[in-house]
């Protein structure tokens, strides 16, 4: 079942609460009032969500992952107050021990790994609060939660456990450095594909439960409503053909099969399940991480390689392959340089 909402209805959302005003148009183009931050001055924009309708409109700005328009929306929604900021309460330091269990974490492809001393970084997480509704015979609705990585997009599945076990506080214990934040954009994108995910199999189940009821109570209103007919009938067919008592019938015939026809619409319609979901709050959570710097050295091949550790679940954080980007625990010395995940070394000489 298709969740309404993503990019379009954020977007919607926050331009009303920012301040601006949306005239929904055709489906996936919206005009927008929009108050400019710097001057004030308020403009109109046409808004789509889908590349197609640039065809039709051309001067419409795209809404998309990543796009200008996008981003500008979460700044602005950051900092008109929806987006809070906290640190986890504790305190980590660098040690040998440390670096020796970082390296465990890893599979080096003939070569290894050297530290040369680490330091404590603050890692900015996003915590997306949405809000989903279940509309049908009923009205519920539920809140729910993802956590996203800020630097590399992850998912974080287990950061309650640490929420649990530290607590937060409004400043941080100690004033390390911040780690860069890829687009919010593309944070934002994981945490929606996520939650769509997670809201599959209640919105099947309740699909499922929706149905069997419709399913009952259409057939009892079928097994009325037939016998209703077969009783007229059985009353027509004491007449004769000529009986003008029959146009009567047949015209009190018609009205039931409408009245039938209307009743079982309105259960279809009582038994539909929609979904509604939409972005309530941000919360900016920075976590500690300890940062290795070292090389990763071959027989022939030396490359700098920066590992880091997560000192509250105990565990390395995965390196990024130097070619295509990609999260990995498995990381060799690529004979164009720099480091690479296996699937990047296939293709070349791994002799270093």
């Amino acid at each position: 079942m298709k969740v309404p909402g993503g990019v379009e209805a954020f977007t919607v959302t926050a331009i009303e609460q920012t301040g601006g005003v949306v005239e929904r148009g055709a489906d996936g183009l919206h005009t927008v009032l929009w108050t400019e931050p710097e001057s004030g001055d308020v403009t109109v924009r046409q808004l789509a969500f889908d590349p197609e309708l640039l065809d039709e409109v051309p001067d419409a700005e795209l809404v998309s992952f990543a796009s200008p328009t996008l981003e500008r929306l979460l700044r602005d929604t950051a900092a008109s107050g929806r987006v809070a900021r906290a640190f986890l309460d504790t305190v980590v330091t660098a040690t040998p021990s440390m670096a020796n269990q970082l390296r465990r974490a890893y599979r080096f492809v003939e070569s290894v790994w050297s530290p040369q001393g680490g330091r404590p970084w603050w890692v900015p997480t996003g915590l997306f609060l949405f809000r989903v509704r279940y509309l049908s015979d009923e009205r519920e609705e539920d809140l729910l939660e993802i956590a996203v990585n800020l630097t590399d997009g992850r998912l974080l599945r287990r950061l309650q456990d640490a929420l649990d076990r530290h607590g937060v506080v409004a400043d941080p214990v100690e004033a390390w450095p911040m780690m860069a934040e890829r687009p919010a954009a593309e944070a934002y994108a994981v945490a929606r594909r996520e939650i769509e995910q997670r809201l599959s199999a209640p919105l099947g189940s309740r699909r499922r439960e929706l149905e069997a009821r419709r399913t009952r109570e259409s057939g009892r209103a079928w097994t009325y409503y037939t016998e209703l007919i077969r009783e007229l009938e059985a009353r027509r067919a004491e007449l004769s053909t000529d009986n003008p008592e029959q146009a009567a019938l047949g015209s009190k015939r018609l009205a039931i099969e409408r009245e039938r026809d209307g009743r079982l619409g309105e259960l279809g319609a009582k038994y539909r399940l929609s979904a509604e979901l939409s972005l309530l709050s941000v919360l900016r959570l920075y976590l500690p991480r300890v940062v290795f710097a070292g090389a990763l050295a071959g027989k022939r091949r030396e490359a700098p390689l920066a590992l880091t550790w997560d000192p509250v679940e105990r565990t390395g954080e995965p390196a990024r392959c130097g070619r295509c980007d990609s999260l990995t625990y498995e990381v060799g010395l690529h004979r164009g340089g720099g480091i690479a995940c296996p699937r990047c070394l296939e293709g070349g000489d791994r002799s270093h």
